[in-house]
């Protein structure tokens, strides 16, 4: 009886401690929300469209080439024609005037005037690091800002917590910090406060350095953004000792052969149409210093003195690519790599010009302040640019060069990796620098319609890109305008209208069908005047909608600016001969 009892007891009491249990034990854990991507974007300085061999260069990008076998390539993205236009429109979404650039520092005209054209951000718009902070992420960049004069618009003061920049738009790679100009001197800061450089120095590395302390010393509990905005390719053409001949005689060829071989890849991989023509430059006139003998009727030392250009181009690419190598073995080391959208972009094609193109310089300050001379071609103290003939072959397959709104200014090479991320995919939507913003809001999860930050600010008006990258989707792309130094294009589906001022153009409208001709050899204006008027029109409501101001006087390059030698007496002369010449409009 007593052993019935005690079951009794202890099954009652069982019973107790199990109801007890379920009123008192704690609700099952809330799903974990997913954690929020990291963002790396990556942007080159007036590198070429089919400078990496993604896209059929020669030259050695095993770094890009890897994200690119692991994510897309955008065929068709665009940037501004040049660098601080592009990157004013990284930072907000929307196009450079209403952001700010409507030109650059000390290129806007005496009818350029108001907040369209200050050449700098301005606090009428919020920039992607700042919406991001707001969000929980940490944020932080090294390299090249050029997106401020005054002090409110520096980094650390528009939503970077943490920075290394190189404030103008260039300067010499190494730690001498020699300017491009003598009006724009090499200012470097980190958090705001002025630094000098050591003798160690050089821009890819010391960049890339600043990022990995800056990825190792985070909270690693918050998700980043990380700007990574190299100076290399730009000039002036430098490497270290060890890197001046990992491409020497790479070039002995000459241009026309290493672009007929980055063409016949570009058409194997189907990324130029095997029937497309290919634009031409035209040859400067005989009188022009400028003008040069096809390659093989040129000496040696001519010969020479060219390729070596390119070998030093191409040895900063490499190095470009290997130091962003860096960065993507540590967060892959760090189990991050997956978690991370890695963004790579140019913020314009490769350049043609000389090293007296920038403001306020001169061939005579560029000559008593850097060496030209072939012996010293990519050390310190030496201005070397890559000439006309070797950005057109950086450029491949599209038609003229930085500072151009045709292809070669405006095309940009596109790589994107992260989760979602169609692998191994070439994708020919449209898109665009302002679509970049938009795009990370959404994958964070921020709408700037309903963001408080947003109140009273400009929105974004760039379309997001998470469809394309994930599905292939069309993107709600319409078409987009470009302007920069009187030069004006719209595209707009598979057309576009464009208008290019002299030496680079003959200020004329001009109509291409960019899927059949996507070299821009063939004006189709007289053949189709209502596509034509039509895309004038458009481009005319992008004027009205984005606040932009044509220029009375516009920047014009002289001939000049685009010989990349010294020039003697008699050289001089012919140039100050042409100059007298009345130029077209």
């Amino acid at each position: 009886m007593k052993f019935v009892q005690f079951v009794a007891s202890f099954i009652s009491a069982s019973l107790t401690f199990c109801a007890t249990a379920q009123e008192t034990a704690p609700a099952e854990p809330a799903q974990a929300e997913p954690a929020k991507p990291n963002f790396l974007i990556v942007v080159a300085d007036d590198l070429g469209w089919s400078d990496i061999g993604a896209l059929g260069g020669e030259i050695r990008t095993p770094t890009l080439d890897a994200l690119a076998s692991e994510g897309m390539v955008m065929t068709q993205y665009y940037v501004a024609p040049t660098c601080s236009p592009t990157r004013a429109m990284l930072m907000t979404g929307m196009d450079n005037h209403p952001a700010g650039v409507g030109t650059m520092h000390n290129l806007a005209t005496e009818n350029q005037t108001g907040r369209n054209y200050g050449a700098q951000l301005h606090d009428a718009v919020v920039t992607l690091p700042e919406a991001l902070s707001a969000q929980g992420y940490e944020t932080f960049m090294s390299g090249k800002w050029h997106l401020a004069i005054d002090e409110d618009q520096q980094p650390q003061n528009r939503g970077f917590q943490r920075s290394f920049v190189l404030l103008p738009g260039g300067a010499s790679h190494f730690g001498d910090m020699k300017p491009l100009s003598p009006t724009e001197p090499a200012e470097y800061l980190e958090d705001g406060v002025a630094v000098e450089l050591d003798d160690a120095f050089y821009s890819s590395i010391a960049y890339t350095d600043k990022l990995l302390n800056y990825l190792k010393t985070r909270d690693k509990n918050k998700p980043f953004l990380a700007y990574l905005a190299y100076t290399a390719p730009h000039d002036p053409l430098q490497v270290p000792n060890d890197w001046l001949d990992r491409y020497r005689g790479a070039y002995d060829s000459g241009p026309d052969a290493v672009r007929a071989a980055r063409v016949a890849r570009l058409r194997d991989q189907g990324l130029f149409p095997k029937e497309a023509s290919l634009w031409q430059p035209q040859p400067f006139p005989s009188i022009l210093p400028n003008a040069q003998d096809p390659w093989d009727d040129r000496d040696a030392d001519e010969r020479a003195e060219s390729a070596r250009r390119m070998e030093i181009y191409a040895a900063m690419v490499e190095l470009m690519d290997e130091q962003l190598g860096r960065i993507i073995d540590y967060l892959r080391q760090q189990g991050e790599l997956d978690n991370t959208y890695v963004i790579f972009f140019s913020d314009n094609g490769a350049s043609s010009s000389a090293a007296s193109i920038y403001p306020d310089s001169s061939p005579e300050w560029v000559e008593e302040n850097w060496s030209l001379s072939p012996a010293d071609f990519g050390k310190p103290g030496s201005f070397t640019v890559m000439s006309r003939e070797w950005a057109h072959v950086s450029n491949t397959p599209w038609r003229l060069f930085k500072a151009a709104v045709a292809e070669g200014g405006i095309r940009s090479p596109f790589v994107v990796r992260g989760p979602g991320v169609s692998a191994a995919t070439f994708n020919n939507e449209l898109a665009h620098a302002s679509d970049i913003a938009p795009t990370l809001f959404e994958l964070a999860g921020i709408d700037p319609g309903t963001d408080p930050l947003y109140r009273d600010k400009l929105q974004p008006t760039g379309v997001s890109l998470v469809s394309v990258w994930r599905n292939g989707a069309s993107t709600e792309r319409a078409g987009f305008g470009v302007e920069l130094f009187g030069n004006v294009a719209f595209r707009d589906g598979p057309w576009k209208v464009s208008k290019i001022r002299a030496p680079m153009g003959n200020g004329q409208w001009e109509l291409f069908n960019m899927e059949s001709d996507p070299g821009e050899t063939e004006n189709l204006a007289s053949q189709h005047p209502e596509i034509l008027q039509d895309l004038i029109a458009k481009y005319d409501a992008f004027v009205e909608e984005n606040g932009v101001i044509h220029p009375i006087n516009p920047f014009t390059p002289s001939p000049r600016a685009f010989y990349p030698s010294k020039c003697d007496l008699l050289c001089e002369l012919r140039f100050y001969i042409v100059d007298l010449l009345p130029q077209p409009n």
